[in-house]
């Protein structure tokens, strides 16, 4: 099977993108829409103003982003406060940040015609569950390990 399938198999032509010049807030808001659709989505592609793929924003990464923001916010330390305000408000105040510190530019890049072994090779040395597929210099698509997951689990169901 891994030899056999081929990326264009399993890869997602629909994935959530912003431009270089988005914030963090509007990083947040694209990957929440495509969650409500495809919850195993954990990523966004980052792409120049002239449409050149930059990097991607992983889920981890806005996480670590937020992080020491939002922990050093004193009102959330506050006894008295109301949490659940104060940590919409720093979320608020936090994300309100430009995306060029976090985007990750080492991406692998895979080729439509590669097989789904050449991914699962490259998703245990990156250590990454994501790869973008490019042809042409152009961006197409993207795989993600539940991807690749799923056809390993649908080959071992007919075993």
């Amino acid at each position: 099977m891994l030899l056999r399938k081929r990326v264009w198999d399993i890869m997602r032509d629909d994935y959530p993108k912003v431009s270089e010049d988005a914030s963090l807030t509007k990083v947040i808001k694209v990957l929440k829409k495509y969650n409500d659709k495809y919850p195993e989505i954990n990523c966004v592609l980052v792409f120049s103003k002239d449409n050149k793929f930059k990097g991607v924003i992983s889920m981890w990464n806005i996480i670590q982003s937020l992080g020491p923001c939002l922990l050093k916010e004193s009102s959330l330390l506050d006894k008295e406060v109301n949490w659940d305000k104060a940590f919409t408000r720093a979320c608020r105040i936090c994300s309100q940040v430009g995306i060029e510190e976090i985007v990750q530019m080492n991406v692998p890049v895979v080729k439509p015609s590669d097989p789904l072994a050449k991914v699962m090779e490259i998703f245990i040395d990156y250590r990454r569950g994501r790869a973008v597929v490019e042809e042409g210099g152009k961006v197409i698509g993207l795989v993600l390990l539940s991807d690749l997951y799923r056809e390993v689990a649908r080959d071992v169901e007919n075993w």
